[in-house]
């Protein structure tokens, strides 16, 4: 079994009267890719502030390799790196010149500073590019530059704050194929996210924030069978309408139904003939079925189960 590698007992975080983050407990093993999955102002960003010492908890205690956040904040930030939602370095530095500054501030020495930012702008693609000024980079760049001197003390564990946010769909494999080489040399990772087909692919626990509360949690598979209504078929008919969805509902093995996408979504009980059941009550209707199939929750279905689909701010 691994250890924990960071827990949290009671984290809160309060602005004014608004309470950002409700008393969570976190137990992240060393050695994970561990997921923070949640909507606009849902608390992810907050959490990654109060555990990368940024701003200070209400309430809570918080260890993380160790360390009491409380009293050995400058022990803890030596032991991890960030990657922040936008790009924090400085525009009018060369990727070596940025990657230099922030090796000098951890007091590494010269030499050790040459052959890292070297092995890290090659480890990231961005060698070829060293000399040019980082401001003009493309976000993708920009991004990859942020992971490169975000490692560059080779840190225990490693905060990744939505990363992947605004990037091409080259640059967003790009970063996940970089985290998971990380993580596969022993890298701890906390990666916070929206996009659940990213969190699906690469954490290997997963916590779902809302308003300020962890709501789920678990892997993905656990969390995917959090829905009750266990059996989801998929019907493609050729004029779905809202008489027929509401039909279904009243059908005896029946839980939900629902339109999405132009194919009927409906929940049953069980499995047993339910083909038969629902072809037949299609045909009764003057309905061809083009396809009915089985389909499994996706991880998108929970989330939008578990905070419903009001938009956030």
């Amino acid at each position: 079994m691994r250890e924990n590698i960071i827990e949290t007992k009671g984290l809160t975080k309060r602005f004014g009267k608004f309470t950002a983050v409700a008393g969570i407990n976190l137990q992240i093993k060393e050695g994970e890719i561990f997921g923070f999955l949640g909507p606009n102002g849902a608390g992810k960003t907050t959490t990654i502030n109060m555990l990368t010492t940024l701003i200070k908890p209400t309430a809570g205690q918080v260890a993380i390799g160790g360390y009491d956040l409380a009293k050995q904040g400058s022990e803890i930030r030596a032991i991890i790196g960030v990657v922040p939602q936008t790009f924090s370095l400085f525009p009018e530095l060369t990727p070596e010149e940025n990657l230099s500054y922030i090796g000098q501030l951890y007091g590494m020495v010269p030499e050790k500073i040459k052959q890292r930012t070297k092995e890290l702008l090659e480890t990231v693609s961005l060698y070829d590019h060293r000399g040019r000024i980082s401001g003009i980079f493309s976000g993708g760049m920009k991004q990859r530059l942020s992971l490169a001197a975000s490692i560059m003390s080779s840190p225990k564990i490693l905060f990744m704050d939505e990363p992947t946010t605004g990037l091409d769909p080259q640059s967003r494999i790009a970063i996940r194929e970089l985290t998971e080489k990380l993580n596969s040399e022993g890298m701890t990772i906390v990666y916070t996210t929206h996009d659940m087909e990213e969190a699906e692919k690469i954490c290997d626990t997963i916590n779902i924030m809302d308003k300020g509360n962890i709501i789920a949690k678990g892997t993905d598979i656990e969390i995917k069978h959090m829905i009750k209504e266990d059996h989801l078929v998929e019907i493609e008919i050729a004029n779905p309408t809202k008489e027929i969805i509401s039909e279904l509902k009243k059908l005896p093995f029946v839980v939900n139904a629902h339109l999405e996408k132009g194919l009927i979504n409906v929940y049953v009980k069980n499995k047993e003939g339910v083909f038969y059941k629902l072809t037949d009550f299609m045909h009764t209707r003057n309905q061809k079925v083009n396809e009915i199939r089985f389909k499994e929750h996706s991880l998108e279905d929970v989330f939008i189960h578990l905070t419903k689909k009001d938009l956030r701010d």
